[in-house]
């Protein structure tokens, strides 16, 4: 059985963590609603080409909200998603690291499915939901078949930081971790990407069993360590021999606003999973008022290119029309005005 996954873990006030694409307090049901949004948007894109596989939603959330005036629950339901309740257990320290912290929920994935599975060539495809399937998982599932492996690389340069540590930096961890010098620089694997069989993430949750301790050891200690999931799950692929896979025809972190980064090609309308971690509040809403306010069965009745084009023209891949332009410009200056003017000083008037 293939199974397609995403998640939501709710972080409750008290334990925020930074999220730069929303611009929300992350305990806040505005900041969640946006990754509600992008889930439901993600089962229907998911649905309309992979009607073999098993569809799960991993979630710390016990009680499924209302969003826009659909009830979340239901349309899960309709879509024959299987909802998951699972705690949060790794939660890193106060201090840890300032972002994405509850990105470590997806070790609770891992365990979940280690001990609750015994079909161990069963495969997981896990992936963020600010995720849209442009064609069928099967040619996904077919590639990581003879290792019940794939995952991919961000080929960023050696000593480029991401999320406060670079590659170099990952060398000199693993060699402490490892207990011996190793004769290449690792791969930073993309974190929002993660299929494989059961067989191989019973080792890897594992090898992350062991390791957890050591990390927050480390944290005590002032030493460098993983501090988001991506780190962490580079190091446990390299324990075990994986290697990133060179097929580009698969998927990618796409940057479409051009106010930022903007980084899109031609070819990435041949890809199968487009990640579109700049279009939760653009294109990604779009799509979701289009499919869930203004279709009948979830769009699902558009034909296949027809719902191309209209995913296309929603985020700007792989042209940006100048209508798109304006908007990001437009939406992107008005958050950042709004953020600088909730940090002015608020003068108070004195009654006489």
């Amino acid at each position: 059985m293939n199974y397609i996954c995403t998640w939501l873990c709710a972080d409750k006030k008290g334990e925020e963590s930074v999220f730069f694409q929303t611009g929300e307090v992350s305990s806040s049901q505005k900041h969640q609603n946006i990754y509600w949004r992008c889930i439901l948007l993600f089962y229907v894109t998911s649905k309309r080409f992979n009607k073999q596989e098993k569809h799960l939603l991993f979630t710390n959330v016990q009680q499924l909200p209302v969003v826009d005036g659909i009830n979340v629950k239901a349309v899960l339901t309709d879509l024959e998603v299987e909802v998951i309740h699972t705690d949060f257990k790794y939660k890193t320290p106060n201090g840890y690291f300032g972002s994405f912290q509850n990105q470590f929920y997806e070790f609770s994935i891992l365990e979940y499915i280690s001990k609750n599975n015994r079909h161990e060539t069963d495969n997981y495809l896990i992936v963020d939901s600010d995720c849209i399937f442009i064609k069928p998982a099967r040619h996904l599932f077919n590639a990581a078949l003879p290792l019940g492996f794939i995952s991919f690389e961000d080929p960023v340069k050696p000593d480029y930081v991401i999320n406060g540590l670079s590659r170099n930096d990952l060398k000199t961890i693993y060699q402490e971790l490892l207990g011996t010098e190793i004769n290449e620089i690792p791969s930073y694997h993309l974190g929002e990407f993660l299929l494989c069989s059961v067989a191989n993430i019973q080792k890897i949750y594992a090898d992350f069993e062991q390791l957890w301790p050591q990390l927050l050891e480390r944290n005590d200690k002032g030493l460098m360590k993983f501090n988001e999931e991506a780190h962490t799950l580079s190091y446990l692929y390299f324990k075990n021999g994986f290697r990133a896979s060179t097929d580009a025809s698969f998927m990618r972190r796409i940057w479409t606003n051009p106010v930022f980064y903007r980084e899109v090609r031609i070819a990435d309308k041949e890809l199968i999973l487009w990640h579109l971690p700049s279009e939760k509040t653009f294109g990604i809403k779009t799509l979701y008022n289009l499919f869930f306010h203004k279709s009948t069965n979830y769009g699902l009745s558009i034909n296949d290119q027809k719902y191309i084009n209209l995913v296309q023209k929603a985020v700007s891949v792989p042209r940006l029309s100048f209508r798109m332009r304006l908007k990001y410009f437009a939406v992107s200056y008005y958050k950042a005005l709004k953020k600088r003017f909730k940090k002015l000083p608020v003068v108070k008037k004195l009654s006489k």
